[in-house]
C-alpha cells in the first residue's frame, strides 16, 4: 500500500478559527515520531523542545529565525532565550490544545 502523506515540511499552517478538537493521542503520537528526536510533549499537552548553543548571540539569531518561519506560518511558539538555550513551546492558542499545524511549525523549525 502506497503512503499518500504529505511530508510535514511540505504543508502550511491552515488558520485555526477555534471550535475544533485537539488532535487524538494516537494522532500526536504518530506525528511526534515524525519529527524524530528532541520534541516530546510537555506535562501542559504542549510540543516542547530545548536547542543548545556556544554562546547567547548563537541562541539569539536561531530565534530570530523561528521568528522569521512563525511570521511566513502565521503561527507563533512561545520561545525561551537564556544563555546557549533556546526553548520552544508550540500548541494551538484557541484550542488550548494541538493541531496539525503545531507540528508542520515544529517540522519547519527542525530544518533550520
Amino acid at each position: 500500500m502506497k503512503d499518500n502523506s504529505i511530508c510535514l515540511l511540505d504543508k502550511t499552517c491552515t488558520p485555526c478559527q477555534g471550535g475544533v478538537p485537539p488532535l487524538s493521542t494516537d494522532v500526536v503520537l504518530q506525528m511526534l515520531s515524525e519529527l524524530g528526536e528532541g520534541w516530546r510533549i510537555n506535562e501542559l499537552g504542549q510540543l516542547y523542545t530545548q536547542y543548545q548553543f556556544s554562546d547567547f548571540i548563537g541562541a539569539m539569531n536561531f530565534a530570530n529565525k523561528v521568528a522569521e518561519i512563525a511570521e511566513i506560518e502565521a503561527h507563533h511558539p512561545d520561545l525561551e532565550i537564556s544563555w546557549g538555550k533556546c526553548s520552544i513551546k508550540i500548541w494551538t492558542h484557541k484550542i488550548n490544545g494541538l493541531t496539525e499545524n503545531d507540528f508542520i511549525l515544529a517540522a519547519k523549525i527542525n530544518n533550520l
